[in-house]
């Protein structure tokens, strides 16, 4: 990952500040944390570079991360198999305290005069998020195009955005405001972020959510032991959520033979073997915690 000299140096500054000048993060201890948006928060969970610096910055939060996050999400549709839980019941499975979502980028393309329609959804989405208050909610900017043309429009999106995040009380993180150093460089493709610029992106998030406490580099190499086992965790958790073969769990296929115990048929194999993921999740995480704290030693 490319260094990012003019991000850490404002990062020296932010953190220099006096004790009296520092504020709370906005993160509270053992807040889970609900990944929301599209194929950049997808990819934002797997390279896991978010969970690590907060986790390095609040060892002691036991903060928890869970993605999710779907390729292809608009804030009009979210395309979804039979029988898949509602966002209302997904949040309270995993016990949601903070939603962090990232939309607008690709309904920016439908012009300016679909920006009322968008803004309309969002905030509907918005609410869905927040439960009436019973979770916080981040709204993360979309980041731009490689493409100068798509620019002016996308600007007038995230103008709206900042405006309803602060009508639906809500944190909203400019992210290229903020980090001057997320631009077309860090895109593979013209429109996804690549791993560096993930990297940029967690620090950006760092700073807003940890408030005052020391965001490390992503790229640290005292960091990377971290990482892995971050990274190890969410892979457990995409296969538990994101299951395969969701039509022998609950969609359609429940009934069929290969769905049920060949012993017993009354019984169904699926449902408690999916659930030893969850024993797989807690180990990795008592491993992650016992790995941060280790890190906060002096």
């Amino acid at each position: 990952m490319r260094p990012l000299l003019s991000l850490f140096i404002f990062i020296s500054l932010f953190l220099s500040r006096t004790p009296a000048q520092a504020a709370e993060p906005f993160l509270k201890k053992g807040d889970i944390i609900a990944l929301v948006g599209g194929e950049d928060m997808v990819v934002a969970d797997e390279c896991g570079y978010l969970e690590l610096l907060l986790t390095r910055a609040l060892p002691d939060y036991h903060l928890r991360f869970r993605s999710l996050a779907w390729e292809g999400d608009t804030v009009f549709e979210q395309r979804r198999d039979l029988n898949f839980p509602t966002w209302e019941e997904q949040f309270d499975k995993i016990g949601a305290t903070v939603v962090i979502a990232q939309f607008g980028q690709m309904e920016s393309l439908a012009g300016k005069e679909k920006l009322p329609e968008f803004i309309a959804a969002y905030g509907k989405l918005i609410e869905r998020f927040s439960g009436a208050g019973k979770r916080r909610v981040v709204i993360v900017a979309p980041i731009g195009f490689s493409q100068a043309e798509h620019e002016p429009v996308l600007l007038d999106y995230t103008k709206a955005i900042n405006q309803l995040t602060t009508a639906q009380h809500a944190l909203f993180v400019d992210s290229r405001k903020l980090a001057g150093s997320i631009d077309h460089h860090d895109q593979r493709d013209g429109v996804h972020l690549t791993e560096a610029g993930h990297g940029d992106l967690a620090v950006v998030l760092g700073m807003k959510l940890a408030a005052a406490a020391t965001i490390s580099r992503p790229d640290s190499p005292e960091l990377q032991s971290l990482l892995q086992e971050i990274r190890a965790k969410n892979r457990f958790w995409f296969d538990y959520w994101r299951i395969q073969n969701w039509a022998f769990l609950s969609g359609d296929r429940i009934n069929q033979p290969s769905s049920r115990d060949h012993l017993d048929p009354s019984k169904r194999w699926f449902p408690p073997e999916r659930e030893q993921f969850l024993t797989l999740l807690a180990t990795k995480e008592k491993e992650i915690d016992a790995l941060a704290a280790k890190l906060a030693q002096p």
